[in-house]
């Protein structure tokens, strides 16, 4: 760590994601708190919704420059900063709008950006260029800049913004930090004009090996596209693959959003009480995602899982809308515009003061953190970014600086005012995406003996496994001991997950594919020969 003395975090503590995300289990869920940077700790927050928390971070980046970039060439020069108007950026039509600071620079012609600490910052050359090591624009090496939102990762103090800035950086890097697995992403290097940011991906985002480069370069790479280098020289090769990158973000895009398990009357009346809290000032309750034109890019999700609570049965149920149109065998986004309600939060860094103040192992103190998502805090336990809070109560005592008005306004409401409010926000919660019963035939109703394959699957319910082109087929009812049960064992694995097909077909079932294994009949878990 910047002490000297401390050592840092390893990079092997963690087998899987789920060793920290895992509230609920199986899910994309939040979990423990684990130490980073200081004496005290991280919480680990959920990401379900996690497509819809990208795509406005990019859409964020995406207007900014639509109204400053004046030339449009993707970055900002010296004259754009200085003639380009604050950033004020409307959540959704005809509602509140968002202070991102300015582009203007802090010397007047040289010097950085004064936005908001949630973006980061590069330097660039008259073509647009990063330049290495670059803190400023100097006027001769540097004469613009770029930047993008970190969205994922608390904060990191002043000037350090958060930590990742699209959900593929933000599965790669944690691999790389906690497991101690390097991708190679050739994706992320995609970027023929050298700008820092790459073309889109196939899930349709762009990233930036400006500040998100993945650990495993590529240098020493096969005719196939098969990576050697083997950065950490643990012996094996290529851990984690571009096509496991881009399983994890088509994932990751369409993770549905957390529910609220109440009337919708009580969610508006929820609302109010923070707006006469001034919760809302910064736990922005709605944006939207606007439809696909030159400027942005549409809802890329496949689809929508809405997840609403039932009054008569008294219990959460979800309806699955599709958000593709079918051409052939290919599902094409409709790239639509969408409403993301009760998302709570503006995208900011704030100065939370010494409520939320960290002291970090090489003495910096820190007392910027983003505004956290409320959706599903009533499943989040403890609460705040180091996980110090016990209670939702307590976590809200804590706000000082910029949230210390909407502290007083919380002390002095009355009693049953916040007792409602802790009750409002504990009715934000995730859910057992596979468990839940839910409508995803689209016929309005939710089956007690869902059929799928010609098979009772019982409840139905989002296992996505029966929205394959083909279809899981479960074994069914079978008798063990004289007891009958519904077993879930697939008979058609192969068929189900393609595993036949050209690039799949893995004959020695070590893990790697015959087109990428130089001893297909062999077993070789380190680079498929040894």
């Amino acid at each position: 760590m910047p002490d000297g003395t401390t050592a840092s975090i390893t990079a092997r503590n963690q087998l899987s994601c789920s060793g920290c995300h895992n509230l609920p289990q199986g899910n994309a869920g939040g979990g423990v708190s684990f130490h980073k940077d200081s004496g005290l700790s991280r919480n680990t927050p959920h990401y379900y919704g996690a497509g819809l928390i990208e795509m406005i971070a990019l859409q964020v980046r995406a207007e900014i420059l639509s109204t400053c970039d004046t030339n449009d060439d993707g970055w900002i020069d010296v004259a754009e900063a200085t003639s380009a108007p604050a950033i004020s950026i409307e959540t959704h039509p005809g509602g509140p709008t968002v202070d991102f600071g300015s582009l203007a620079l802090s010397n007047g012609i040289t010097g950085v950006p004064n936005l908001n600490n949630i973006f980061s910052v590069w330097f660039v050359d008259s073509s647009g260029r990063p330049v290495d090591g670059a803190t400023e624009i100097d006027g001769m090496a540097t004469v613009g800049f770029n930047f993008h939102m970190s969205v994922w990762g608390w904060g990191q103090g002043l000037g350090r913004s958060a930590l990742n800035p699209t959900n593929r950086a933000f599965y790669w890097d944690p691999a790389n930090a906690h497991s101690g697995m390097q991708a190679f992403d050739p994706s992320t290097d995609n970027d023929p004009d050298g700008d820092g940011v790459s073309e889109a991906t196939i899930a349709g985002a762009v990233q930036f090996p400006a500040t998100h480069v993945a650990p495993d370069r590529g240098l020493c790479m096969d005719a196939l596209g098969f990576s050697h280098d083997d950065p950490d020289g643990d012996t094996y090769l290529n851990e984690i693959s571009e096509g496991d990158l881009d399983l994890a973000e088509w994932y990751m895009l369409n993770l549905p959003r957390p529910a609220f398990a109440g009337s919708r009357q009580s969610f508006n009346r929820g609302v109010e009480l923070m707006d006469n809290m001034k919760c809302t000032d910064c736990h922005q309750v709605r944006w939207d995602i606007k439809s696909q034109d030159s400027t942005y890019e549409g809802d890329r999700r496949l689809f929508d899982f809405n997840v609403t609570w039932n009054m008569l049965t008294r219990r959460l149920e979800g309806e699955l809308t599709p958000l593709f149109t079918k051409s052939g065998m290919d599902y094409v986004p409709n790239r639509r515009g969408s409403m993301v309600l009760g998302i709570f939060s503006d995208f900011k860094h704030h100065d939370m003061g010494a409520g939320f103040q960290e002291i970090g192992f090489g003495g910096s103190v820190n007392t910027l953190w983003r505004t956290p998502f409320l959706w599903g805090v009533g499943s989040g336990f403890p609460w705040g970014h180091d996980g110090q809070s016990l209670t939702l109560e307590n976590v809200i005592l804590r706000h000082d600086g910029e949230g210390t008005a909407s502290r007083i306004a919380y002390e002095s409401a009355p009693p049953k005012d916040r007792m409602k409010l802790i009750n409002f926000l504990e009715k934000l919660v995730l859910y057992d995406v596979e468990s839940l019963p839910a409508d995803i035939n689209g016929d309005g109703t939710i089956s007690s003996n869902f059929m799928v394959a010609g098979m009772d699957t019982g409840l139905e319910r989002l296992n996505a496994e029966w929205l394959f082109q083909t279809p899981l087929k479960i074994q069914g009812r079978v008798t063990v001991n004289g007891n009958v049960l519904t077993s879930f064992a697939g008979t058609n694995i192969d068929q189900a997950y393609q595993q036949l097909t050209h690039c799949r077909v893995d004959s020695d079932n070590d893990g790697w594919p015959d087109v990428w294994d130089a001893a297909p009949r062999v077993t070789g878990y380190r680079d498929g020969v040894n």
